[in-house]
C-alpha cells in the first residue's frame, strides 16, 4: 500500500489531469441518460398487468391515458372541444357520450347507465388517449397543448396529468434542496476543518465522483426518477466521510513529518478503514439487486458505483489536491465542532445503562418495524396541491370514484363477449363497463358501426373493455376485485389481460412482497463477510451489524407507532442503505479501539477511541443528516421525502448506537471477542499502561 500512496504523491500532476479528461468524458456521457419515470416498467415483463399494457401499445397503439373534465352545458361545444384535441400531435383517441350515444336526442331519451360516466348537469368526462407513454416529453406536451385550447373551466387527471407532475416537480425541486444541502454541508465542513479551503477539496472530491457516476450511468440507458432524484445527495452524504477521515489522519501524521511522508502514510493507515468501509457501502447497495422489483437494481447499482467511484477518488485525486493546495495551509481557523474527549469518561461510566436500554427497545422496535404498512400508490406520493391531485379530487367529487382497469380478450365470439362483459358488470365492485359490445348490440352487423368505434375498441385480433370500480387503486378490497375480474374472464378463455394502475399495484405488491426479507439478509450477509475478512473476526461482525440493525428497526418502528404508512420502495430498500451507510461509523471506532488496546487497557483503551474518532464520525453523520434532510423537508413527492427522512434520521439513530451501546458491547465482550479474533491486541497490564 506504501508503493501505491508513494505512486499517487509523486505523479499528483499527471493524476489531475487523467481526471480532467474522465470528467470531459462523464459530461459527454451525461447527455445520454434518460430519466424514467414509469415505476412500472421495472416489473418483471411476464407479470400479466405488464403484459396486458404492452398489449394496449401494440395492438392498439394506447400507451399513455388521462381524463378530462370540462365545465360546459351544451354538449355540441364539447363536441367541438373534443375534435380539436383529437388533432393534437401524440393523442390516439378521445372517448366521450357521442361514441355511445345520439348526442342530439334530448339528455332524458338517453340511456342512464351509458351517459352517466359522461355526462352531468354542468360537466363533461372525456377519456384521452396517447400514443406514447404517461412518462414521455411528446405526452407532457399534449397536456399543456390540451390546457392552451381548451379554455372553459377544465381539469386534467389521470396518470399521464399524475407524472407530468412528479417530472415537473421533480425537476424543479432537485435545485433548491441541492443548493441547501450544499449551504449546510458546507458550513459543517467549515466547523469540522481547520482551514477555509479544505471543504472545497471536498466537494471537488466527490463532486469528480458524482459526475464520474452520472456520466457512467450512459452505459444502463436510463435511470429511474427515485434514483434521480436522490442519487447525488446519497452519495456526497454516504462518502464524504472517506475525505475526512484522509484529511484528519494527514494532519496527524504532519506534526510529526513532511507533507509527502504524511500524505503516504495517511493513504496506507486510512486505507483499510476507509475502503472496509466503503465496500461495506457497495455491499449494502448491491444487496438491492436481489430484489424482484427492477427498481432494486437500477437503485443499488447507480449507488453501489458511486461509492466505488468516491473511494477511487478520495484515495487518489485528493491527496494530490491536498498536496497542490499546500501553499494555502497558512489560512486556518479553529476547529468549531466539539470532541468528545471531555466527556468519553462519562459515556464509558454508563455503559451499563446503554446494555439495559438497548435490551428494552431491542423487542418492541422488532416488532413494531415488523407491522409497519406501506403504500404503492404514485398519486399519493405528490403533494396534496399538486395540479393532478386536485383534478382528480374535483372529477371524482363531480363523476365519483373512478378507478380505471382495461381487460383485453380475444376478438372470437360476440356473444361470448357481450356475455363476459356483462357478468363482469354484475359483480360486487364493478360501476361501469365500457367496450363496444357493451354499447353496440352483439347482432349488429360490423359496417353498421362506426368505423372509428370499432378501431378504438378492437385491433385484428383483440377487443378490451373499460372496467370503473368501486374502490381505491390499492388495498384488500380492490385486490379482490381484481381477482374476481380475474376468475370471470378464466371462464371464458386463457388469452386475457387485465391492465391498468390498480392491476399494476396488485402485481407490484405480489412481486415485491419478499423482497424486504430478501434485500435485509443479502446486506446482512454481504457486510458481515466483509467485516469479517476486515477483522478476521468471527464476533465483531455480528456486534456491529446488530447495532446498526437496532438502528433499523428503530427508525422503522418510529412510524408504525406514529400510526404512519410507508412507501414500498422506501421501506424495502432503507436496511440496506442505512447499514450499508452507517457501519462505517462501527468499523472506523472498531479500528480505532483495536489500534490504541494496543498501548492502554481496555477502559483507557475506550475513551480515547472515543475521543479520537468522536468528531470525524460527528461530521460524517452530521452531513449525511444535513444532505438528506434538506431534501425531506423541501420536496413535496412524499416517496422522496419520506426516503431521506428515515436515511437522515437512521444516521442519527446509528450515531447515538455507535457511540452509546458499541463501547458497552466491545468493553462486556472483551474475553470473547480476544479469542475468536485473529492478532487481537492482548490486554495491557498496570506496569504497561500509559496514563491519558
Amino acid at each position: 500500500m506504501r508503493k501505491f500512496a508513494g505512486f499517487i504523491v509523486k505523479h499528483r500532476k499527471f493524476i489531475i489531469g487523467f481526471y480532467m479528461i474522465l470528467i470531459l468524458l462523464s459530461i459527454v456521457g451525461m447527455q445520454f441518460v434518460s430519466i424514467e419515470y414509469d415505476l412500472s416498467s421495472y416489473l418483471p415483463k411476464e407479470i400479466n398487468s405488464i403484459k396486458g399494457k404492452n398489449k394496449l401499445s401494440e395492438d392498439f397503439n394506447i400507451n399513455g391515458t388521462a381524463s378530462l373534465m370540462v365545465k360546459e352545458k351544451e354538449l355540441y361545444k364539447v363536441l367541438e372541444i373534443k375534435e380539436g384535441i383529437k388533432n393534437i400531435p401524440g393523442i390516439t383517441s378521445v372517448i366521450w357520450l357521442d361514441d355511445v350515444e345520439d348526442i342530439n336526442k334530448p339528455r332524458e331519451f338517453m340511456d342512464k347507465n351509458l351517459s352517466k360516466r359522461f355526462i352531468t348537469e354542468d360537466y363533461s368526462l372525456l377519456q384521452i388517449q396517447f400514443k406514447e407513454g404517461n412518462d414521455t416529453l411528446n405526452t407532457r406536451n399534449a397536456i399543456d397543448k390540451i390546457n392552451e385550447i381548451v379554455k372553459v373551466e377544465h381539469y386534467i387527471g389521470g396518470q399521464a396529468a399524475v407524472s407530468k407532475d412528479m417530472q415537473d416537480t421533480t425537476s424543479r425541486e432537485i435545485i433548491y434542496y441541492s443548493v441547501v444541502a450544499f449551504v449546510i454541508i458546507t458550513i459543517i465542513l467549515l466547523m469540522s476543518s481547520r482551514a477555509y479551503y479544505e471543504p472545497i477539496l471536498f466537494f471537488i472530491t466527490i463532486g469528480v465522483a458524482i459526475l464520474l457516476n452520472m456520466g457512467s450511468n450512459a452505459l444502463f440507458g436510463s435511470v429511474s426518477s427515485n434514483t434521480y432524484s436522490v442519487a447525488n445527495i446519497l452519495q456526497l452524504a454516504v462518502s464524504m466521510d472517506y475525505s475526512i477521515f484522509l484529511l484528519h489522519r494527514f494532519h496527524e501524521e504532519s506534526e510529526t513529518k513532511d507533507k509527502e511522508s504524511a500524505m503516504v502514510e495517511a493513504i496506507s493507515k486510512t486505507f483499510s478503514s476507509v475502503s472496509a468501509s466503503a465496500l461495506t457501502t457497495v455491499g449494502g447497495f448491491l444487496a438491492l439487486v436481489v430484489m424482484k422489483y427492477g427498481m432494486g437494481k437500477d437503485m443499488g447499482l447507480v449507488l453501489a458505483k458511486g461509492v466505488f467511484f468516491s473511494l477511487i477518488s478520495v484515495v487518489t485525486l485528493m491527496p494530490c489536491l491536498i498536496l497542490v493546495t499546500e501553499s494555502l495551509n497558512k489560512y486556518t481557523h479553529k476547529i468549531l465542532l466539539p470532541d468528545f474527549k471531555n466527556i468519553s469518561g462519562w459515556m464509558v461510566k454508563r455503559r451499563h445503562i446503554a446494555l439495559i436500554l438497548a435490551l428494552l427497545l431491542v423487542i418492541p422496535a422488532f416488532l413494531g418495524q415488523s407491522k409497519l404498512k406501506y403504500y404503492y400508490s404514485t398519486e399519493k406520493t405528490l403533494s396534496s396541491k399538486s395540479n393532478s391531485v386536485l383534478a382528480n379530487e374535483k372529477i371524482e367529487s363531480i363523476f365519483g370514484k373512478s378507478n380505471e382497469l382495461i381487460l383485453i380478450v380475444p376478438k372470437e365470439d360476440k356473444v361470448k363477449i357481450k356475455n363476459l362483459s356483462e357478468e363482469i358488470k354484475a359483480l360486487d365492485k364493478v360501476e361501469s363497463v365500457q367496450g363496444l359490445y357493451s354499447m353496440a348490440d352483439e347482432t349488429l352487423p360490423d359496417f353498421l358501426i362506426p368505423e372509428e368505434v370499432r378501431k378504438t375498441f378492437e385491433s385484428p385480433k383483440y377487443t378490451y373493455f373499460i372496467l370503473n370500480i368501486l374502490e381505491e387503486v390499492e388495498g384488500t378490497e380492490t385486490k379482490k376485485t381484481i381477482e374476481d375480474i380475474q376468475s370471470t374472464a378464466s371462464k371464458y378463455t386463457g388469452d386475457w389481460y387485465l391492465t391498468g394502475e390498480a392491476a399494476v399495484y396488485t402485481d407490484l405488491q405480489k412481486v415485491t412482497s419478499k423482497d424486504f426479507d430478501r434485500v435485509t439478509i443479502i446486506s446482512i450477509i454481504i457486510i458481515g463477510l466483509i467485516l469479517l475478512f476486515t477483522f478476521k473476526s468471527l464476533t465483531l461482525p455480528l456486534i456491529l451489524v446488530f447495532v446498526i440493525q437496532l438502528g433499523i428497526w428503530i427508525n422503522l418502528s418510529i412510524p408504525y407507532f406514529m400510526g404512519s404508512k410507508l412507501n414500498f420502495i422506501s421501506f424495502i430498500i432503507i436496511g440496506a442503505i442505512q447499514l450499508g451507510a452507517t457501519v462505517d461509523y462501527a468499523i472506523l471506532f472498531t479500528s480505532r479501539y483495536e489500534e490504541n488496546l494496543k498501548e492502554f487497557k481496555p477502559i483507557e483503551a475506550m475513551k480515547k477511541t472515543i475521543g479520537d474518532t468522536g468528531r470525524s464520525v460527528l461530521t460524517s453523520a452530521l452531513i449525511l443528516m444535513a444532505g438528506t434532510l434538506s431534501v425531506s423537508f423541501i420536496t413535496t413527492i412524499k416517496s422522496a421525502s419520506e426516503l431521506t427522512l428515515l436515511i437522515g434520521r437512521g444516521a442519527f439513530i446509528s450515531l447515538l448506537l455507535v457511540y452509546i451501546l458499541l463501547p458497552a458491547l466491545l468493553l462486556a465482550l472483551g474475553p470473547i471477542i480476544k479469542h475468536t479474533t485473529i492478532a487481537w491486541p492482548k490486554i495491557k497490564s498496570d506496569n504497561n499502561n500509559i496514563s491519558m
